[in-house]
């Protein structure tokens, strides 16, 4: 008796983590997100409205021209979202920080949609096309550094600069 109902306890702890993982599997970004990608509230779209310009797609594809460590204002940096996998954000940057030996230490940026999420799969926080304050950020958080007013490199699907 003992072994039936630990095998019914098991089924039932492991089902609902099966139907969840079941459902993310169907999860597809474009489709269930369509009415947050028409309001154009992303940190992306931030970036179109502040650069005119934007790489294709989500963040995660966007890629970088510029060395981590060259980065300037007028830059985009490009970010792993916390907590969020290989999820990512973009981030204007408005000034630039250095040591006393000029090396480049942090940026300040701004950037919408970085807050508390209200629709976590489709990466809505309640900034979703509204400007946070100005953050600081260190060098050491910023995975790739795009500049807007340089080309990208090579063709589609090229590979990113090196991360120092």
């Amino acid at each position: 008796m003992r072994l039936l109902l630990l095998a019914v306890c098991s089924l039932l702890v492991a089902a609902p983590m099966g139907a969840s993982a079941q459902s993310r599997a169907g999860f597809n970004f474009e489709r269930d997100c369509a009415k947050w990608i028409e309001q154009h509230g992303y940190s992306t779209d931030y970036i179109k409205q502040k650069t005119g310009k934007r790489q294709r797609g989500t963040a995660s594809y966007w890629r970088a021209n510029v060395e981590t460590r060259d980065v300037q204002p007028g830059d985009v940096v490009i970010t792993y979202i916390a907590r969020k996998g290989e999820s990512m954000r973009v981030a204007y940057v408005e000034d630039v920080r250095r040591d006393a030996e000029g090396k480049v230490r942090a940026v300040l940026v701004t950037e919408w949609n970085r807050g508390t999420f209200i629709d976590e799969p489709c990466l809505v926080t309640d900034h979703f096309g509204r400007l946070s304050d100005s953050k600081p950020m260190m060098l050491g958080e910023i995975e790739k550094v795009w500049r807007p007013s340089l080309p990208l490199p090579g063709a589609a699907g090229t590979a990113d600069l090196p991360r120092e």
